[in-house]
């Protein structure tokens, strides 16, 4: 039996997440005051008020740091993973998780990242738009050729996300309705994450980046940009870089994972999105998210059945 962490995105956040583990658990009580003191924010506050947790540059840092504390909470409860894997932002989690860069890195990384992607939020209108129930590519087909236009997130077989220049919504929607899309959300984000328009974010982030120290993991992290696991000889910060304004593969990755029946995925932190893309990605094994108390210690009772509370 394997277990799989998942870390959520952003967009994941809720007003209240995470305080009864702040309340309750040392391990995530001190992953907050370490990403309070390094942010420069009071991160016990921002998880209270909805106007301040939806801020790209408070709401990275918040999802960040509850998927981190959580799963030391559950390292203390003998969870030991076999690989991690995060959505967009959860990249993050995954990384620090794994000890590819220290938490404390981690913070460091996202305050310069959501820094960066506002700006460029803020130089350049953006949309991002869920296309459901229609294939990818005929979707890529329905964009080929088109400007400020592209593919943002492969999330599910029947899940797509794109973006591109907020003046190009119309032109978008009537494409994709002509190609035969019948179900297309636009969603409420501040920009074209994962597309073109986030290129001078990444630019700006790479030079961050390459103060950075990097370590080999102690377990298997997917990547988003690469749709397969890291391996030894990659270029973290080149594919970080990347990360911010290429596709995210989420398709590729679970299938990458490659699970058996008698696995078990993890999503931690808030919301359940990651682990409904989990079912959507029909993976085998059983899923689970951990974003309160009762959630982890109806886990914990699952895995003492299946005889895997420990990593065997």
């Amino acid at each position: 039996m394997s277990i799989y962490v998942l870390f959520p995105g952003q967009g994941a956040q809720v007003p209240g997440m995470g305080l009864d583990f702040l309340e309750n658990y040392g391990a995530y009580r001190e992953a907050v005051e370490t990403a309070s003191r390094i942010s420069g924010k009071d991160l016990s506050s921002v998880f209270r008020d909805k106007e301040l947790l939806d801020k790209t540059e408070n709401s990275q840092i918040a999802i960040f740091t509850m998927g981190f504390g959580i799963m030391s909470v559950l390292r203390e409860k003998g969870i030991v993973p076999d690989a991690f894997m995060g959505l967009s932002l959860g990249e993050y989690g995954a990384l620090a998780s794994a000890g590819a860069f220290t938490f404390e890195d981690g913070v460091r990384l996202l305050v310069k990242r959501s820094e960066a992607m506002q700006k460029a939020c803020d130089n350049t209108e953006g949309f991002l738009a869920a296309v459901s129930f229609f294939q990818s590519d005929l979707i890529e087909k329905a964009l080929e050729g088109r400007d400020g236009l592209w593919v943002s997130n492969y999330n599910a077989p029947s899940q797509t996300v794109c973006g591109g220049l907020a003046s190009k919504k119309e032109e978008f929607e009537a494409a994709l309705k002509e190609a035969g899309a019948k179900k297309i959300t636009f969603l409420n984000v501040s920009g074209a994450f994962h597309t073109k328009l986030m290129a001078d974010a990444g630019k700006e982030f790479r030079g961050f980046l390459d103060g950075i120290e990097f370590k080999t993991p102690a377990a298997k992290v997917l990547s988003n940009y690469k749709g397969t696991f890291y391996e030894d000889g990659d270029d973290y910060r080149d594919i970080l870089e990347k990360h911010i304004y290429c596709p995210v593969r989420l398709v590729q990755s679970f299938e990458a994972l490659a699970a058996d029946d008698g696995d078990i995925f993890i999503q931690v932190g808030p919301g359940k999105a990651l682990a409904s893309l989990a079912k959507q990605n029909k993976v085998k094994g059983s899923i689970y998210s951990v974003d309160s108390i009762s959630d982890m210690e109806a886990l914990l009772k699952e895995l003492d059945k299946a005889g895997g509370s420990q990593n065997g």
